[in-house]
């Protein structure tokens, strides 16, 4: 119940803002909670809120765990199936159903309403976050409802399409998106947009990132299929240069940032710093370790877990260091830094190598510079694609850890993960998407088959 009050009141917060103090809004006789028309205006911060709560509440979470930057604490249990990797088929049903029948469900209202009226720049801005929210559910689970999804009463069952063909039809929209007449930006889109403030040139590089984060998934299926676009890209350079971020949160429980509320607030006392990253920072000097994570209230200490050790150990999360993330802290879609490293990877496959160095060691910079911390006060060598993935792995820390997830799946870096002490899989074998929801069990006939958490998904490794 908490998260739903949690999402309607971001979107409350977004109305508030567009409307401000306007006499028509206090009208007695007009219910502004049940308004007879929804304009693109208002729901577009709907849409992007809901997207906001999912990526950056639980998907971020299980990303931090699974590529060993947090772990459970001892002396609690929430998140030990998650170590153990001890899923079900109702682990992250909420999440799944909350985006499709929310942020998704707004996004295609406002692509409609907008397409319909001309109105490109918010129709742009829709389908390009819509992109951005299929693309990680495609991720996630290999097959989702796509091409008859968002249908209403139309079709209750939308069949699955598999994740190739959901990447195709995406290239597609990206590409219609950020062609449009985009000149004519309505004054409401500096509020309404409430992750780029009505940018379009922005949200051009937007959907230019988001294709090559997405042209980066076909190395293991085919490296060259867009290697011409990808190189086309580079040249152009017109990627983000800047956050895409969410930071309409507030200081009380209905709005703080989604894992805070969940993780800190609400479910305290669970999770900690994962021993895989600190031991990785501590043994590199990195200051960043002390920007990432709180020490322990006892004995001020950077103590950590390794993933699956919690029940062999003693004491309680006050003795060990945790996540540095606060009430009112953004949630990212992009980052400077991590844009950054997809260049580089970029570069490294199809360009030069001293290209992608030189990029690489722009995103540590940009990821140190985040912090505080002086350019030159950490140095790491440059081993090709190994150490691309390696940094973005760090600077993915508390910001982007569901990236750090896929791009572990795609890659295999980083390559030093620890075995959980509590796996029920064999060996070392690790869970490459989620589970099929029991809710879409349930209700939907053309759910597939149940597929094992370690098959990857069509360009995993």
């Amino acid at each position: 119940m908490n998260k739903i009050i949690y999402k309607y009141l971001l979107v409350l917060i977004s109305t508030f803002s567009l409307l401000g103090c306007s006499d028509k809004f206090w009208d007695i006789n007009t219910d502004p909670n049940n308004p007879s028309v929804v304009t693109p205006a208002l729901a577009l911060p709907s849409g992007i809120s809901g997207s906001v709560f999912v990526i950056g509440g639980y998907y971020h979470a299980l990303g931090s765990f699974w590529t060993q930057q947090y772990a459970q604490a001892p002396a609690a249990s929430q998140w030990l199936e998650w170590e153990s990797y001890n899923l079900t088929d109702d682990d992250f049903d909420r999440q799944f159903t909350t985006m499709y029948s929310g942020a998704l469900t707004d996004l295609q209202y406002v692509r409609e309403q907008a397409k319909n009226s001309s109105s490109w720049p918010y129709y742009s801005i829709a389908t390009l976050v819509q992109a951005y929210d299929f693309q990680v559910l495609a991720d996630l689970y290999d097959q989702i409802p796509f091409t008859e999804a968002l249908k209403g009463s139309t079709i209750l069952q939308p069949k699955y399409d598999k994740g190739a063909l959901v990447y195709d039809s995406l290239f597609a929209r990206i590409d219609d998106a950020i062609s449009r007449n985009l000149t004519n930006v309505p004054a409401s889109l500096e509020t309404s947009d409430v992750l780029l403030g009505g940018d379009m040139d922005a949200w051009i590089a937007f959907g230019n990132t988001l294709k090559l984060k997405m042209y980066l998934r076909y190395v293991n299926v085919d490296p060259n299929k867009y290697k011409s676009q990808i190189i086309a890209l580079l040249n152009e350079n017109n990627f983000l240069t800047k956050d895409v971020r969410f930071t309409a949160f507030k200081a009380q429980e209905t709005g703080y940032n989604p894992f805070y509320n969940t993780f800190v607030d609400r479910l305290a006392g669970n999770i900690v710093a994962n021993k895989t990253l600190v031991n990785y920072l501590e043994n590199n000097n990195d200051p960043r370790l002390q920007k990432f994570f709180n020490a322990s209230v006892t004995g001020s200490i950077y103590a950590s877990v390794a993933t699956g050790e919690s029940k062999t150990l003693l004491g309680t999360i006050n003795n060990y260091a945790t996540p540095n993330i606060g009430q009112i802290d953004p949630v990212y879609l992009f980052t400077k830094e991590e844009v950054l490293f997809m260049i580089a990877e970029a570069q490294a496959r199809y360009k030069t190598s001293a290209e992608a160095q030189a990029t690489y060691l722009k995103g540590i910079k940009a990821s140190l510079s985040r912090y505080g911390l002086p350019e030159d006060t950490v140095s790491y060598s440059y081993n090709g694609i190994k150490s691309i993935i390696e940094q973005k792995w760090i600077a993915a820390t508390n910001l982007r850890a569901i990236e750090a997830y896929f791009d572990f799946n795609r890659t295999g870096y980083p390559d030093f993960f620890s075995t959980s002490l509590t796996s029920v899989l064999s060996g070392n074998a690790r869970p490459k998407r989620l589970f099929f929801p029991a809710t879409e069990r349930k209700t939907n006939a053309n759910t597939p088959d149940r597929v094992p958490l370690t098959e990857k998904v069509w360009w995993g490794l």
